[in-house]
């Protein structure tokens, strides 16, 4: 009896514990699938979130921007989320949501007010190669609204909102 590698197809010996081919884990078992008549369910868990990435809603502040400057920048640009970075590192998230619940009715002056001090720290991420059901998971099970996308270095892609997922989804429809 023969099993297919879930990443290249080739046909293995059963009970091998990794492809012979490609040497991606054959131990792995009841990883979910898409069912073959589901072509949303599909393309939820095999298209990449790379292919929803446009880039316009990347922003990235220092923790020392002063909210001031932020939500200038959030009228001007009509932009909701900004990914904050430290010596080339994300080291937060901050949105207008922290704003409004961090900021709002405490501070009088917001030019002495740091981004470090409001943001959300150390927020979760995703890959561009991650399938879409990855980001649409940690926006539904942290009750995210924006979703940083990084390179394998790092750097940031984008920032996913669930109105990209949506507007991608009716496209392919």
């Amino acid at each position: 009896m023969k099993i297919k590698c879930p990443s290249c197809g080739f046909e293995n010996i059963q009970g091998e514990d990794r492809c012979v081919q490609c040497l991606h884990s054959l131990m792995q078992r009841d990883i979910p699938r898409p069912r073959k008549d589901d072509a949303l369910q599909r393309v939820m868990m095999t298209a990449p979130i790379s292919d929803l990435l446009t880039g316009k809603d990347l922003l990235v502040a220092s923790t020392t921007d002063t909210i001031q400057k932020i939500v200038k920048i959030f009228q001007e640009k009509a932009k909701n989320c900004v990914l904050v970075y430290r010596k080339k590192k994300l080291v937060g998230i901050l949105s207008n949501r922290d704003i409004l619940l961090r900021v709002a009715g405490k501070y009088k002056d917001l030019s002495k007010v740091k981004v470090e001090q409001v943001m959300t720290p150390n927020p979760e991420y995703v890959k561009g190669s991650d399938p879409i059901a990855y980001a649409v998971n940690k926006m539904a099970i942290g009750g995210y609204r924006h979703v940083p996308v990084l390179a394998d270095d790092g750097t940031p892609l984008s920032i996913i909102l669930i109105k990209d997922v949506l507007g991608y989804l009716s496209r392919r429809e």
